[in-house]
Formats: structure tokens, sequence, C-alpha cells
């Protein structure tokens, strides 16, 4: 019987050296992207390598021409590098680049001794393999009207020769094992039809926005649904509405703000479940990351800045640094003329109907985010406080039953430090006007002489604590909250509490049988009732009775009657 040796055979690991291209050159410093672009034409080079201090940085043609188009072919090409891409030695293996461009590095520097003289770039396509299933997820934690709804959603767009996947928000919250309020939904094909035809099978009310392709389904007998054909975006100008046109899902997903929201889970029955992550946002989640997918991202929506600051409290993650110098540049890019005030309005409104809103504001002032409102904008340690205390203040109001508009108390905590011209520009620049402009306008100037009042008044009888409030909008009375020493701040507590909730015991029909003359004089009797009731000189229905005919003397009463007579 013949014995089979067993032969070890030698693995051929290729290696950095063999993995690599040489189509690339170091960027001279201070170079404009225009600069940039003409070296790479002429050269036919694939990218530029950026060096500052120890740290490498890659600039790809696709961030450069984006530049261009967006404006700012004079700002400095290393304005555009993805920096903190990893060097490696021409000796390193293949495993260690491969793991490198797996965990989302845009391109591996290879060097040899101090020079850097290759690249190693992710192959197109390799990425956009799905990493994994995710159904178990799927059906031990959503609800099982949920998951039918889904399944339905992926069959019926099949069934109309579309692929239908579950994006954004909805598998990142699925993957950090919070409940999603509605189901964001991409098609590949024709979303708007498929979001007609589950209308038509579920009912509910269908909002349709034909100009980017998406709809929002409510009603029925499940949660939103909100269904987008899948797209590419092109943005003319910063800040701008983009230019949209119908794509893959990978181009989708690759159009998005953050690599978190950047995964899809097919929907479609053969494949359901399955996590497409071709921006690695799942390990951006798990290192708990919040990384934007290209160097302009902040500049092409400068909203996404103050997007970031939400996710960075609501979810727990922190800007990485590559992101950070984005959102630095964005705020050098500013002002944004094609950025409506409407938007941030509806950014901010987003921020502050969060429990941890005022953490998020703090962020973004410490990012120097608010300089997108005026430039001038200074976010110092006394703004620092009040935005601190602006918690505090809604907490109460919350716990109080009190209703109010965050984004205008919001607004006050921001402003109520920054001089009138500033404030006035930051308010006009979120498009307010009118009525809504003047009530802040006049929070911002009277709010700390109020304030001041209310401090120095506190011993002062009820009725007339409550004079120096009653007429003043809850914007006013927030304002000398916000500004205020802790006795002006119990004032209004007490004021918004209780002072303002009491009233006569009689009304209008008790005056006029006791005599009472109609018109101002009516009012009149009420309010000196209503402040009696204040400072405690009457408790009950008697007491306002006997003070009211002590009040309304003979002459009052004949010409009462005589009035009634001649009628």
């Amino acid at each position: 019987m013949m014995v089979l040796q067993r032969r070890t055979y030698p693995q051929v690991d290729p290696g950095a050296a063999e993995l690599m291209h040489r189509s690339l050159a170091v960027c001279p410093a201070g170079a404009s992207v225009r600069d940039a672009l003409g070296l790479l034409r002429r050269r036919g080079l694939r990218l530029l390598v950026a060096h500052e201090r120890n740290v490498a940085g890659v600039i790809l043609p696709a961030d450069l021409k984006r530049a261009r188009a967006l404006g700012l072919g004079s700002r400095r090409a290393e304005d555009v590098a993805r920096w903190g891409s990893p060097v490696v030695s021409v000796r390193a293996s293949e495993v260690t680049v491969r793991r490198a461009l797996l965990a989302g590095a845009p391109a591996v520097l290879v060097r040899e001794g101090r020079r850097i003289v290759g690249a190693v770039e992710p192959a197109r396509g390799e990425l956009g393999r799905p990493a994994l299933s995710l159904l178990p997820r799927l059906e031990r934690e959503l609800p099982g009207a949920t998951l039918a709804r889904l399944r339905r959603i992926g069959a019926t767009a099949e069934a109309m020769s579309a692929r239908a996947y579950a994006v954004g928000g909805f598998v990142r919250d699925l993957r950090l094992g919070r409940q999603a309020a509605e189901l964001d939904i991409a098609v590949e094909g024709d979303g708007l039809a498929l979001a007609r035809h589950l209308a038509e099978e579920w009912g509910g009310n269908l909002l349709v926005h034909r100009t980017f392709g998406t709809a929002t389904l409510e009603g029925g007998s499940g949660p939103r649904v909100d269904i987008a054909t899948a797209r590419r975006e092109r943005y003319r100008t910063p800040g701008c509405l983009p230019d949209v046109t119908p794509a893959s899902i990978e181009e989708d997903l690759a159009r998005r703000d953050f690599s978190v929201n950047a995964m899809a889970v097919a929907l479609a029955p053969q494949r359901f479940g399955d996590l497409l992550d071709p921006l690695r946002g799942a390990a951006d989640l798990a290192r708990r990351r919040l990384r934007i997918l290209h160097p302009l991202s902040f500049v092409e929506d400068p909203t996404r800045i103050l997007r970031a600051a939400r996710y960075q409290s609501r979810l727990g993650l922190t800007l990485d640094p590559a992101s950070l110098r984005g959102l630095r540049l964005a705020i050098e890019v500013a002002p944004y003329p094609a950025l409506s005030g409407q938007r941030l309005a509806a950014e901010l409104e987003l921020i502050l109907a969060e429990p941890e809103g005022p953490r998020s504001l703090t962020t973004l002032g410490r990012w120097g985010g608010f300089r997108i409102l005026d430039a001038a904008h200074r976010f110092s340690s006394r703004t620092a406080r009040r935005v601190a205390e602006l918690g505090r203040l809604l907490d109460w109001l919350r716990r109080h039953a009190i209703a109010y508009d965050a984004l205008p108390l919001g607004l006050l905590a921001l402003l109520a430090s920054t001089p009138q011209d500033v404030a006035q520009r930051g308010l006009k620049r979120l498009a307010l006007a009118g009525e809504p402009l003047a009530r802040l306008t006049a929070a911002l100037r009277d709010g700390p002489a109020l304030a001041e009042r209310l401090a120095r008044e506190r011993e002062a009888p009820p009725s007339g604590r409550a004079a120096l409030m009653r007429e003043r909008p809850l914007e006013s009375l927030a304002g000398a909250w916000l500004v205020g020493d802790a006795p002006a701040r119990g004032q209004v507590e007490w004021f918004l509490a209780e002072g303002r909730t009491v009233h006569a015991l009689l009304g209008g029909d008790d005056l006029l049988a006791l005599g009472a003359a109609r018109g101002p004089r009516m009012r009149e009797l009420l309010d000196r009732l209503r402040d009696c009731r204040l400072d405690g000189l009457a408790r009950t229905r008697e007491e306002e009775l006997a003070l009211v005919r002590q009040w309304i003397g003979p002459a009052e009463r004949r010409l009462r009657c005589q009035s009634n007579t001649s009628s």
C-alpha cells in the first residue's frame, strides 16, 4: 500500500510592493485646487500625496473636481486631502494592506525608507458586497407588523422590476438596538410608482415630492414609510439644494451625510436581510465614530454640521478628526447665500426637540458652527452658561405643562450675550420676520431690564410683581429668566406656574347684578378683584362680593338703574 507523503507548499504573499501603483506625486506646498488638477492631468497621475507634520493624506481627483465644481478652485489642494491615510512599508504583507482598506482607508500609501513610492487603492465594487445578513436581528427585534411590511415592500418592488432597500436611520438604529420611528426605503427603479401602489394597498395619506423622487406614506396600520428613488446628487454651489438623478443603491449610499447613515438592508425576497455596507458604517458605529464621506460634505450641505452635533448627543458618537477638518473648512467657506434660513431653522428645531438639545447647541458653539448664521458670532463662556441653563428652563416648562416653542427660547440663549447687530443678523439669517422677529427682538432688548427689576422688587406685593410680567409674551419672560439671577428666575417661575392663573371668582353677570356699568369699568373691577386675590385680600366669593359693594357707590348704581330703565 502506497503512503502519500504530506507536503508543505509555500504561500505566495505579493506584499505591498506588488499590489501598489506608482501613479502618484507629492502635492507642492500651497498648490491650489486648479494647480493640483493641472498636475494630475499633465502627468497622468491617479492621486497626490500631502504631508502635515507626521500625518499623510491623499488628494483624489474626484475631490478636486468636486471642489472646482463648487467654485473652490482657488482653495489649497490640501483642504480636500483625506488625512490620516495609513502608510506601510514596501515589505508589508497583503493582509496588512487589505485590513487597512477594509477599515475604510481611501488608499494605503507605501513607503521605501522615508519616501512615498506607491499606493494601493480599493478595487471598485469589492466593498459593495453584503457583509452579513441581519435577518436574525430583524426577526428578533422588529414588531411582527413592521417585519411583514418590509417583506411586502420588497416583494412588491420585485414584482414591479425594481429593488427596494431599507436605508439610513432605520438601519443605523437597528444596528444600535434602537427602535426607529419610521421606515426609510430606497428603490432602484421607480420609487414613486412603488409608493402609489403601496398607498392603494394599505391606505393612508401619500405625500409626493416629485422633484426629489420622494414620497411619504402615513396612516394605515403601520409606521410612517419614507420612499425615495435611489439617486445621485450634484451640488452646483455650496449650500444649495442638489440636482438629483436616478442611480444605483451604491451611488445612493455614497451621496449621504455620514457613514453610519450609508448602510442598506436588501428587501428582495431572495436577499431579504442582507446588509450592504460599502462605506464601513457598521465599523464606525462599533468605534462610536461619526464620519463624513468626503472632505467637502459639510461645504455641499452645511446643515450637516447641525445634524452632526445632534447625532453626537443623541447617539453617543464622536466626530472623527478628518471630519472635523471638513467642518472647519465649511465654516471658513461661509456665508452660504444659497442656503435658506428655513433649512437652518428646521435643523435647529430638530435639535431643540430632543432631550439633549442644549448639549448639541454647546457642541455646535465649540465647533464655531454658529458662524454660519453670522461670521461675527462668538460662543463665549457666558453664552455657554446660558445654553446650559436653557436645559433647566425647558425641563421646568415641561414639568409644569407650560406650552412653548423651543426654537425662540434656544435663540434667546444663543444670542442674549451677543452684540445687538450680530443678534439681529442671526435672526434674519434664519428667515424670521414679522411678529416672530419682533417678539424675539423685544425679548433680547427687554430681558435684562426686566430681570433687574424683578430682582429689585422681589418684596413687592404679588399683584405688583405680576403686573410687571402679565402683558409680556413667553419669549420676554424666558429672556429675563436666562439672563437673571436666582430671585428674578424665582419671580418668573412663580408667575408662570401660579400668578398668571389667578382670576376673580366673580364674573361679569355678578358685577352687573351688583350695579356695575358695562365696558371698561367692568374690566377694571375684575382686574382689581384678581389683584386682591393675588395679595390675599379676597379668598372667597363672599369676600369678593363685599369688596365690589365697597367699590361701587350709590351714584354708579343709580346711573346703572337709569340706563336699564331707558333701555
